[in-house]
């Protein structure tokens, strides 16, 4: 891949929060500011679908192996799911603690990071929950992915750790070499776990066994939200209006993606997402 970026123009009040890839060739995408979810096909048509509960703060979204999306609602401590047509259902949590990141485990249910909440949730497409407290208090565990070892792994930004949930309930939390809020996790090569640490411009290569390695960034570069590519690199959005991609080996490349001014010059990816 060359590096290559075709910019689709939003509407000028849309700021989308997370994206995710549908079904339908689509990317589907929360917009919290609106109070609704949003779709985008290859051709850059747009629809927008509002959610009937108010300012439920729509944050993580993934596609569930139903073939739905599903989304969690910060604010309103709920789980929204929506399907390709348009149809949203959404389902109230047990308990509160501000879902943030939400990802389709190997077990066909929705596991939650519960922000505020310390927990992993996990759902079933019914509805039913599991929920499972991490062992330290105020951890705010946030972005979460199902890992290459059958277990789901989530980042905790107060406690500088990653985490592991087994399908049976077991957890164990991992230190990070790196300093700092570990903000982004992926499932990617070399069967591996990666994660950003944009405060220490690193990105985090964590093997199953807990094991970690740290690639060092320049000082210009930080690294946000992450994501494996086709072409078995790692890519990440950096605040200041570039894209980064990064070898299993460590070998870094940087393509501009826009060159207007951004709401959020310091490069501090934290400043807007630590809470979702």
């Amino acid at each position: 891949m060359q590096g290559a970026t075709k910019p689709y123009e939003l509407d000028t009040d849309v700021v989308p929060e997370r994206l995710a890839a549908g079904p339908d060739e689509a990317i589907w995408f929360t917009d919290p500011g609106r109070n609704r979810i949003g779709r985008l096909d290859p051709t850059g048509a747009q629809a927008y679908i509002p959610l009937r509960t108010e300012n439920s703060g729509p944050a993580g979204i993934t596609l569930g192996h139903d073939g739905n999306l599903w989304f969690t609602e910060h604010a309103a401590n709920r789980i929204g799911r929506v399907t390709p047509l348009g149809t949203v259902t959404e389902f109230v949590l047990p308990n509160a603690g501000g879902p943030a990141g939400i990802a389709a485990g190997p077990d066909g249910s929705l596991y939650i990071a519960e922000n505020s909440g310390n927990r992993i949730d996990r759902m079933a497409v019914d509805g039913r929950v599991d929920e499972f407290t991490l062992p330290r208090e105020r951890s705010l565990p946030n972005g979460i992915v199902a890992g290459p070892d059958g277990n789901m792994w989530f980042t905790e930004l107060a406690g500088g750790r990653v985490g592991r949930l087994s399908p049976m309930g077991d957890l164990t939390e991992y230190p990070l070499p790196a300093s700092g809020t570990p903000l982004s996790i992926t499932a990617g090569p070399a069967a591996a776990l990666w994660v950003t640490v944009p405060r220490a411009h690193a990105v985090c290569k964590v093997s199953p066994d807990g094991h970690a390695m740290t690639f060092y960034l320049p000082a210009t570069v930080i690294p946000g939200f992450i994501a494996a590519g086709a072409d078995g690199n790692l890519w990440f959005t950096e605040p200041t209006g570039k894209i980064g991609r990064l070898t299993p080996g460590g070998s870094l490349t940087e393509f501009p993606v826009t060159t207007r001014d951004v709401d959020n010059p310091e490069g501090n990816p934290e400043a807007d997402s630590s809470a979702h």
